[in-house]
């Protein structure tokens, strides 16, 4: 039961690795039709939450630098 448990766990963290890959580029995708992150958060809190999740391991990346 201890590796199928461990399975999942990679298998999900490969999933929500794909999805932030996708969140983010469907910001970056919208940012150049004009739309800013206040209208993104706005009209898609869901969506702006989860990009927000996205960038966290990219922005902790920056401040430790």
């Amino acid at each position: 039961m201890t590796e199928r448990l461990a399975a999942v766990h990679d298998l999900c963290r490969a999933v929500d690795a794909v999805l932030d890959s996708l969140v983010v580029q469907a910001a970056a995708e919208a940012a150049e039709e004009g739309w800013t992150a206040a209208r993104m958060a706005a009209e898609h809190s869901g969506y702006y939450a989860r990009l927000q999740r996205a960038l966290l391991p990219a922005a902790a990346g920056l401040t430790r630098q």
